[in-house]
């Protein structure tokens, strides 16, 4: 009866936690800043490519990228830097502001402003939420104001 009670009682908080996971501004920055925790000195950040963008770039993303993959034929590609963070090295990335306006339920836009190598560097995001996380759909910045497009429109 007992090993019952506690049975029912870790259902009931696994499935608070399922419920507690939803689209909000909240959950939107949690995901953009895990994004930038990982730009450390000797970090791993998750590379914005075909396939292993999984976990950050929703399914529209992904196939850009994939087909920016097959195109390049194994060189760069349209790509040579990070989106993310606008660079090809970086030092110690410290967010300084992280401000989220929804989009309706599912949608959000966001503009991350860091600090990166004594540079200031403002990246924009469009999110959407995908099952049970944010996903990035765009990303862009002051010289590539869309990847989406920029992708779209790359000549290989």
């Amino acid at each position: 009866m007992r090993f019952l009670a506690l049975a029912t009682a870790g259902l009931f908080l696994a499935s608070t936690a399922a419920q507690a996971a939803d689209p909000t501004p909240a959950s939107a920055e949690q995901f953009l800043r895990g994004l930038y925790a990982k730009y450390i000195p000797n970090g791993k950040p998750t590379p914005f490519v075909y396939p292993d963008a999984k976990t950050i770039a929703d399914p529209a993303m992904m196939a850009l990228l994939k087909r920016d993959r097959d195109k390049s034929n194994g060189e760069v590609g349209a790509m040579d830097s990070d989106p993310i963070c606008n660079c090809q090295d970086w030092g110690s990335i410290k967010v300084t502001s992280v401000q989220v306006t929804m989009r309706g339920k599912d949608e959000a836009n966001a503009d991350v402003t860091f600090k990166d190598l004594g540079e200031v560097e403002k990246i924009q995001f469009a999110l959407v939420w995908t099952k049970d996380a944010w996903r990035i759909h765009d990303i862009g910045d002051k010289d590539t104001p869309s990847l989406v497009t920029y992708l779209k429109t790359y000549k290989y």
